[in-house]
């Protein structure tokens, strides 16, 4: 049974990147990280005083005939925590610090200290180094990877004890204490790593991976070409570990040689022959166990690197294979491309004639021409819907007609458009052998019908035909029922019906220069409607907008069909009759002056609207102006001029108050 317990373990070396951790969606954990991250820092500076203070270095210890050095230095076992499972840096920077303010503290030049406090980061450098390199090996559960760490803890032990010749130099120490210090050094740096960091981590890491992937702040990035460049310099930093054990070995031994040479005194020789003793067996003994660590690493590396060519070549294959299927995929889909070719060119020639259509007589003529060539194996018929409703064919092609002329107008076509495509509408005995309809309708009109036949068995071609065609025909319908709602939407009003503004100005220009050619006059109104605004304030916009609706409504209902009348702006409305003189436009501005009054409107609620009345201004063309603007503008002012006289009147344009047909009601 799994424990649902069981903690995750990451395949990938992770480390939390500043900017992740900085820019992170969990502001508490960020602040808990970096308040831990300090306060390590802060205990890590007083162990490293609490090293010197209570004498942890250099400690000796009896071994049979042998005695060791060690020294006990607790803020490398919480930088190792920190490189872990953090990184580089988090570890490096409370190592140096502690490691540089204990060397002040006692007394070593700030720029010695400075150099001093480096040999520790050194270590731990090469161990990540090692592990960025080598991503699985943090799984420290597993046996080899267990052999690593301790090899390259020794490795990382060994480079970071080069302090003890720093410290030595820059204190001046004999060459016993230096011995003493630099064995004690690395010595106490691998065991703390064995005996307590390593204990920690088997128990410890698979849950701290568990929780740093919940916690989505660290980042595992596969080694890649930086991981074999790292390798490589891995290997080349244990090679010159190795020497440089050697060399310092060699000199101590040479310094101890030296200074046992020139005493005759046996209290001094004496102990530094057994110091030169030990040191050529710790030599041998340090040799043996870094050859050890490159062999075993050299191994791990060239079985690890083998996974990784051996993975990488079956992806290859894989590749490969996929590719191969692809292209034999894409040599088919060539034949098949290559047999629709000439169905594609006629579909595209089709498909530019629908789009370029402008309006739906376009689309039924393209439909006409291309159709039978583009289903020459299929029967059909191409119908358009007359005004009353009936069916007219075009053209039918195929072995024989699916209809005839009299049954087409003898169809009945509904109004809902929900049957509009079935077959049983044009072939309800069934024996027309109809089994597909493509409507063409244009918004809830329907322009025509494509009746077609059944299809040949095993044909993909023309399946894909009639998706092709039916998608573009959908288009370029929607397409020209957009374009006749713009139309409609651009020139006119929504609130009316009447045309707007700018279909005025381009009509009225039109329609001026054609007035000129035939010597033929145009009467203008302008008509606008009395005390509007109390209408609004008392009874609502609601109710302005009913009466404005309601004068449409009427005017158009009395104008011809040559005429417009258009909603000039707010409660204006401008009438224009094109062929009208100044004296018939006057009867029919008396018309509607009486007719609009005579009106009666009720608001939604049942409200009734009260008396309207309208103020009309009446010009000519061209005996009040000379273009269309001038033509309105002078309309306007005698418009105003009805205002100004009382309301519900007509006034023509520079013609006096008295010429009014209508006085003001009582």
């Amino acid at each position: 049974m799994t424990n649902q317990y069981a903690p995750r373990v990451s395949r990938l070396p992770r480390r939390l990147e500043p900017g992740l951790l900085l820019g992170g969606r969990n502001p508490r954990l960020r602040n808990r990280i970096l308040l831990l991250w300090i306060a390590s820092a802060l205990i890590s500076v007083l162990l490293g005083l609490a090293t010197i203070e209570y004498e942890w270095s250099a400690l000796t210890f009896s071994l049979g005939s042998h005695t060791l050095n060690i020294t006990l230095y607790p803020p490398l076992i919480l930088s190792m925590f920190w490189l872990i499972w953090f990184g580089f840096w988090w570890a490096a920077i409370p190592a140096w610090l502690s490691t540089f303010i204990l060397a002040t503290h006692y007394g070593m030049p700030y720029e010695w200290a400075l150099f001093f406090a480096c040999s520790d980061p050194l270590g731990l450098a090469l161990i990540a180094m090692i592990y960025r390199a080598q991503p699985h090996a943090t799984q420290f559960r597993k046996p080899t990877n267990l052999a690593l760490f301790i090899l390259i803890s020794f490795a990382a032990a060994v480079l970071s004890s080069v302090g003890a010749f720093i410290w030595s130099h820059a204190t001046h120490a004999d060459i016993s204490s230096l011995y003493n210090v630099w064995e004690g050094w690395w010595l106490g740096f691998w065991l703390q790593n064995v005996a307590v960091v390593l204990p920690i981590l088997l128990l410890a890491s698979p849950y701290i991976s568990h929780w740093q992937q919940d916690s989505r702040l660290w980042s595992g990035h596969p080694p890649g070409r930086e991981g074999l460049n790292m390798t490589l310099g891995i290997a080349a930093t244990l090679v010159a570990t190795a020497m440089l054990f050697t060399w310092c070995s060699a000199s101590l031994t040479k310094d101890a040689i030296k200074t046992a040479a020139f005493s005759r005194d046996a209290h001094i020789w004496q102990p530094i022959a057994l110091m030169v003793q030990e040191s050529v067996d710790a030599l041998m003994t340090v040799l043996l166990t870094l050859l050890v660590a490159m062999s075993l690493f050299g191994i791990y590396l060239f079985r690890y690197w083998s996974r990784r060519l051996t993975l990488s070549n079956q992806l290859l294959t894989r590749s490969n294979r996929q590719l191969n299927a692809e292209i034999q995929e894409r040599k088919n889909i060539q034949i098949e491309l290559q047999a629709r070719y000439q169905m594609l060119n006629l579909m595209a020639e089709l498909d530019a004639r629908l789009h370029a259509a402008r309006s739906a007589q376009d689309i039924i003529a393209a439909l006409t021409e291309y159709l039978p060539r583009q289903l020459p194996r299929l029967e059909g018929v191409l119908c358009r819907v007359t005004q009353d409703r009936r069916l007219n064919i075009l053209t039918h092609w195929g072995r024989f007609a699916l209809m005839g002329d009299e049954h087409a107008t003898s169809i009945e076509l509904p109004t809902s458009p929900d049957r509009w495509g079935l077959p049983a509408l044009y072939d309800p005995d069934g024996i027309r052998n109809i089994h597909q309809v493509l409507p063409l309708r244009s918004g809830n009109n329907l322009l025509g019908v494509i009746l077609l036949g059944p299809s040949p068995r095993h044909d993909s071609l023309v399946s894909s035909v009639l998706q092709i065609l039916s998608e573009h025909l959908s288009l370029a319908l929607t397409n020209l029922h957009l374009r006749e709602q713009l139309i409609e939407e651009a020139s006119h009003d929504p609130l009316t019906g009447l045309y707007n503004r700018r279909y005025l100005h381009n009509w009225l220009g039109h329609e001026l220069a054609r007035s000129d050619r035939h010597g033929r006059s145009l009467g203008l109104m302008l008509i606008d409607i009395d005390h509007f605004k109390q209408i609004n304030d008392h009874f609502g916009h609601e109710a302005g907008d009913l009466a404005l609706q309601g004068i449409a409504a009427f005017i158009l209902q009395q104008i011809r069909e040559s005429d417009i009348a258009c909603r000039f702006g707010g409660e204006e409305i401008i009438l224009a009759l094109p062929e009208a003189s100044l004296f018939h436009a006057q009867e029919r501005a008396t018309d509607l002056l009486q007719g609009i009054r005579s009106l009666s409107l009720r608001t939604h609620s049942g409200t009734p609207l009260p008396e309207l009345t309208v103020s009309i201004g009446l010009a000519a063309y061209p005996q009040h102006a000379h273009n269309a603007d001038s033509l309105i503008r002078v309309a306007d002012q005698a418009m105003y001029r009805a205002k100004a006289a009382g309301r519900n009147r007509i006034m023509i344009a520079h013609e006096a108050a008295e010429l009014a047909r209508f006085p003001p009601l009582a």
